[in-house]
């Protein structure tokens, strides 16, 4: 069974599981010492639009971690607070073409070691900050144009059109790192790899954004340190079992469309 599966290969390398804990327990230190537990207890749900390194801040309303340009939002914050969060980004760039190529090679059976982490990361994280940036300026465009259009049903359609967005692109950072390829080239290829597993990618979706939204649940239901720090060590590990299941569907997916050209 797949997710047996998952969850034995995440236990035998338990130090991808500390690659997402490590960086966002950094990213609050660094957001609460800047702005403090800014926030109450809420009934918030915050669904999955961000690509990156899995973060508790991609479940959150409220802008706490220091690795999200939410934070910006916050009151009265230190002129070089900016300068913080674009340092963060860019480490966290670099980090996820670590991890995605550990996760890569965790799924195949390859080696992998400490000195292809860098390399990977050091390969890829221009092309991340360069998809992040692209990924925010459409944001905006789309959400402002809806919102002039249509007021409050503007921001649902947007919600809704962003969601859309980031299943259809589910495999995008994979392909990127994977197949060694440019943005635009992995644009086409992910579009394959969903098409030829939507059965088994539309159902861990659904257990990706049913999952995430009760951490977001009880992250806000709960709100505090303690649950906020509790949350990164439990969402860095679901997700990373996650990420581990997405990753097999697209290794086998990748294997069985190569398989059928060579037949061809």
């Amino acid at each position: 069974m797949l997710l047996v599966d998952a969850f034995k290969k995440v236990h035998h390398h338990i130090a991808l599981i500390f690659i997402p804990i490590m960086y966002d327990l950094l990213s609050f230190v660094i957001g609460w010492s800047i702005v403090g537990m800014d926030g109450k207890e809420r009934t918030s749900i915050r669904l999955i639009l961000e690509m990156g390194l899995p973060s508790v801040s991609h479940v959150s309303n409220i802008p706490l971690f220091a690795n999200n340009i939410d934070l910006l939002n916050s009151p009265k914050l230190p002129s070089y607070t900016w300068l913080i969060i674009i340092m963060m980004i860019v480490i966290g760039a670099f980090l996820q073409g670590g991890y995605i190529r550990y996760l890569y090679s965790i799924v195949s059976g390859k080696t992998f070691n400490f000195s292809q982490f860098l390399q990977f990361g050091k390969n890829n994280w221009l092309q991340f900050i360069f998809l992040g940036i692209i990924i925010l300026l459409g944001k905006i465009s789309v959400t402002g144009f809806l919102v002039l259009m249509f007021n409050m049903i503007g921001v649902f359609a947007a919600l809704v059109f962003f969601i859309c967005m980031r299943i259809l692109l589910i495999y995008l950072e994979f392909t990127i790192v994977v197949d060694r390829v440019s943005i635009a080239a992995a644009l086409k290829l992910t579009r394959g790899y969903l098409k030829n597993s939507l059965l088994l990618s539309f159902t861990l979706i659904f257990i990706m954004y049913t999952t995430s939204s009760l951490i977001s649940f009880l992250i806000h239901w709960f709100w505090g340190p303690l649950m906020m720090v509790g949350s990164v060590f439990i969402y860095g590990y679901v997700m990373s079992v996650i990420q581990t299941l997405f990753m097999t569907i697209l290794c086998r997916t990748k294997n069985k469309m190569t398989n059928v050209v060579k037949a061809a």
